[in-house]
């Protein structure tokens, strides 16, 4: 039977388990803090300690269809044909990468994954015998290249 004798609230509930009875916990001495005070001096934080993200993460949705909405997203985007280059654009862009050399700050435009792409950025490698220019921590291949031009 717990101590009701030093002014606590104990209720009393009858459930089909049989009689339940509820005590208020006690919180220190003289210099306890009223709940109210507990929360807002340490935001983000629950009245036992933890964090509030750790208690919302088990309300987190559940991704059955992991995937799935990513596969949605990339049949939404429409792709861009690819432009052939002229003989006149392919013997520039040749040029061009001829002139290239490692450290050069460019200017490139390519074809990536359905659409055109523009970056500037430091030429780390030029690759020919894989045919390609690094950029980056990009690789594009010469024959992805539409425009070139050094800075």
């Amino acid at each position: 039977m717990p101590d009701t004798s030093r002014n606590r609230a104990v209720r009393r509930i009858t459930s089909p388990w049989g009689d339940l009875e509820f005590t208020p916990v006690e919180r220190g001495g003289a210099g306890a803090r009223s709940d109210a005070e507990y929360d807002s001096s340490r935001p983000g934080r629950r009245a036992d300690g933890r964090p509030r993200a750790s208690r919302a993460a088990q309300f987190m949705p559940f991704a059955a269809l992991t995937g799935y909405y990513d596969l949605v997203r990339e049949q939404e985007r429409v792709i861009e044909p690819r432009h052939e280059l002229t003989e006149e654009e392919a013997e520039e862009l040749s040029r061009t990468i001829l002139q290239v050399r490692r450290g050069d700050l460019v200017r490139i435009t390519y074809y990536d994954r359905g659409g055109y792409r523009t970056r500037a950025g430091v030429v780390r490698a030029i690759e020919e015998h894989r045919r390609c220019l690094r950029l980056g921590d990009e690789i594009v291949a010469f024959d992805d290249i539409w425009k070139l031009t050094r800075a």
